[in-house]
């Protein structure tokens, strides 16, 4: 019974310092006043998204072309053009990888939200019986 008053306590602990650090006021916009979360543009994200589509089978091409079976003498330049290429698409996957990793984040939180909430029924229904 006593660690079930210390688990509640320290829930509600953890839930209101969680609260309190997560009560700013919230704006949707897209005026000068509206919230700006840190994230890149739409426009950034469509052209990261569509140089990485041209640059990394590019370069993927480039480097399974710099391979050839049948000779020895093999130039590192084709290998090394073609990793050029497919680091640089993946550099313009950045600004999509930011924004799902912000999108995962949030579910995560509900997630856990969700979960706290049904700990806390199922503790207080049990403590019925």
């Amino acid at each position: 019974m006593r660690k079930k008053k210390y688990v509640l306590s320290m829930l509600a602990l953890f839930t209101s310092i969680s609260t309190m650090l997560y009560a700013e006021p919230r704006v949707r916009g897209y005026g000068p006043d509206a919230l700006d979360l840190g994230l890149p543009g739409g426009n950034e994200v469509f052209t990261g998204l569509i140089i990485a589509i041209i640059a990394i089978p590019i370069g993927y091409a480039i480097l399974n072309a710099g391979k050839k079976k049948d000779s020895s003498d093999e130039s590192l330049f084709p290998g090394c053009l073609g990793l050029i290429f497919i680091g640089g698409g993946i550099v313009c996957l950045l600004p999509l990888v930011a924004w799902l990793c912000s999108i995962l984040s949030v579910i995560f939180a509900i997630g856990f939200v969700i979960f706290i909430a049904i700990g806390i029924i199922a503790l207080i229904f049990s403590k019925n019986k």
